[in-house]
């Protein structure tokens, strides 16, 4: 079983996510596509949340309605160096988030960031956000990289107050953006 790990504080302060976590014992924890214990429980998840196709579109549009996890886990999670984090709140899914590990390359791409429609608005997508920096200046790498659909706004906005950057659109017209560790703004 794989340890659960709470932001540090350093990270909560700056959000003011403390009282969120503590109050609420919302705890993020990493999760891997080879434990099958963890897989059953992120299948059922997944077909629970993707039974809307706007979400599934939002999340994966390369994916095609109905959601099919053989696919998901197929398409995205054959690779190497992927990880993979959820946050639960009393043993509830509530978040998912999957970072891809470019090694040779220096940077990590965030992909597949989805909040359970209950929780949206309440700073969730930040915190996993947040991970996804954490990680990346931990593990000393310079860039992360992500994908949104550009009609999706509240995402975009999410991204920029981090201080991501629009960098150009791939060939099925999401916007891809960049984040610079190395720019003293993004520090």
């Amino acid at each position: 079983m794989l340890p659960e790990f709470i932001i540090n504080l350093r990270e909560l302060y700056s959000f003011n996510y403390l009282n969120l976590f503590m109050e609420n014992g919302i705890t993020i924890k990493q999760v891997s596509y080879n434990n099958e214990k963890q897989v059953r429980v992120l299948k059922a998840c997944l077909e629970t949340w993707f039974k809307n196709p706007k979400d599934l579109n939002l999340t994966a549009p390369q994916m095609t309605y109905p959601f099919n996890f053989n696919r998901w886990v197929a398409d995205s999670y054959s690779k190497q160096n992927t990880l993979t984090y959820i946050l639960k709140k009393d043993d509830w899914i509530i978040g998912y988030m999957s970072l891809q590990l470019q090694l040779q390359n220096d940077f990590i791409h965030l992909f597949h960031l989805f909040i359970d429609r209950s929780f949206r608005g309440k700073g969730i997508s930040k915190i996993l956000t947040q991970k996804a920096i954490s990680f990346a200046r931990e593990e000393n790498f310079h860039t992360i990289t992500l994908f949104v659909n550009p009609n999706n706004q509240i995402a975009i906005k999410l991204y920029e107050s981090f201080g991501f950057t629009e960098i150009g659109y791939n060939k099925t017209g999401s916007m891809k953006m960049l984040l610079n560790l190395k720019n003293p703004k993004n520090r």
